[in-house]
């Protein structure tokens, strides 16, 4: 078992233990995932209308991703390798199978402008040469435009990088947003390749001088004494043969060091995010039994409220067992949300992926009189676990005293590896 695989296994024992760490304990189970199947995520990133799209396309040899003069890109879209298909993700855990013709409404801001579709990603399959080692190939939104989702998704999945293909182009400076995302992408990714593109569109000259500038910046912000710098067009589809030769020789040659780096640099934000979530925890603490009365008071007026509006789908769709499990992912985020805005923590829930298309699912199973008692058990378990977790009337002081002590062993072994992860 390597060192990374070890601390992975030592988070999951110390996370399954505690009810406020089941967020990081699933982001944790997803890392033992990755160093298990030994895929690499390699995701290309940066400010909009850098040509993201068009060099993925580049790199995979035919035209995959809708591109536009406009920000075309507004959820994140995966590449695998596969039997030519597409999937759309949605944030409820719902999944739709669709044809690369259609995607276009889901990914392109202008037909699904601010995300307002929930969708969480689309997930292609294409028999491309460079998706064959195993490597995910990742179209993000871009940075700094007025549409502010594209910017938090971009940003939320720097986290799931691999490898990171950061691109820039001729036709702008270097800007702070750049460099400010870079520096943030810097925390998650172990490896990074920096492409300039639209290289034909300047002399050889100006060229040179232009990646002279941007290698002496990004040589400072990475704090490495050089950096290589790959020139391309991508509409053109010059200078793509080294950039992707670059990143396939990695890919083979050193996968498992790539991926021990990410996961060391994700386990350090895990432990972090740990920390900040007990923090949160013991300042809720500290509320006043007349403020924990009102919330409790306001998170029991939710449960009605979805018991309610459960009764009304019911109806609706009583005989679509997939639609019901859709609905209770609803009411699970709608949850997970109150308690958020309540107690300021973050309630986690695995969400099952829902197929909408298929007809033979297990979700089939569920009707009216099931789904109505998920979402009664469903309720019932978060306010006892709620009662549990901020020992709401708890009047045994053993207990009370039982749950800091071990609160406070937890902060200190999450302490001393942080610590160790930052080494």
């Amino acid at each position: 078992m390597s060192e990374m695989m070890e601390r992975v296994k030592q988070l999951e024992t110390l996370f399954e233990k505690y009810e406020i760490t089941a967020s990081e304990l699933a982001q944790v189970r997803l890392l033992e995932e990755k160093l298990n199947k030994q895929e690499m995520t390699v995701s290309v990133i940066g400010q909009f209308k850098r040509g993201k799209s068009t060099l993925v396309n580049g790199i995979l040899g035919e035209k995959v991703m809708p591109v536009g003069i406009v920000p075309v890109t507004a959820v994140v879209t995966t590449v695998k390798y596969g039997e030519r298909g597409a999937r759309v993700h949605f944030e409820n855990g719902a999944v739709i199978d669709t044809s690369f013709e259609g995607i276009s409404q889901y990914i392109n801001e202008q037909e699904n402008c601010d995300n307002h579709l929930g969708v969480s990603k689309v997930e292609l399959f294409v028999p491309a040469d460079f998706l064959k080692t195993g490597i995910t190939l990742v179209d993000t939104p871009g940075v700094g435009s007025v549409h502010q989702k594209n910017t938090e998704a971009a940003t939320a999945f720097v986290k799931e990088s691999d490898a990171v293909i950061f691109l820039l182009s001729v036709d702008s400076p270097i800007n702070s947003i750049e460099t400010d995302f870079l520096a943030q992408t810097r925390e998650f990714a172990s490896k990074f390749y920096f492409a300039v593109n639209k290289a034909d569109v300047v002399d050889e000259d100006d060229l040179e001088d232009y990646l002279s500038y941007c290698r002496r910046l990004i040589a400072k912000l990475m704090e490495a004494s050089d950096i290589h710098l790959f020139a391309v067009s991508a509409k053109k589809k010059t200078g793509l043969d080294d950039l992707t030769e670059a990143v396939e020789k990695d890919c083979l040659q050193r996968a498992g060091e790539i991926l021990e780096g990410s996961v060391k640099l994700k386990l350090r934000d895990v432990v972090s995010s740990a920390l900040t979530q007990i923090t949160l925890y013991r300042t809720a603490l500290n509320m006043t039994g007349e403020e924990f009365e009102e919330k409790f008071a306001v998170m029991n007026a939710c449960f009605e409220a979805v018991k309610e509006e459960a009764a009304a789908f019911g109806q609706e769709f009583a005989k679509n067992g997939n639609m019901l499990q859709a609905q209770l992912n609803n009411f699970k985020n709608q949850l997970s949300d109150k308690v958020q805005e309540l107690f300021g923590i973050e309630y986690h829930y695995d969400l099952p992926v829902v197929d909408l298309g298929a007809t033979d699912a297990a979700h089939d199973a569920l009707d009216k009189i099931v789904f109505d008692r998920q979402v009664e058990e469903l309720c019932r378990e978060l306010s006892g676990t709620l009662n549990t977790i901020f020992m709401y009337r708890e009047e045994n002081a053993y207990t009370v005293v039982r749950r800091i002590n071990d609160l406070n062993r937890l902060v200190r072994s999450l302490a001393k590896i942080r610590t160790e992860l930052s080494e």
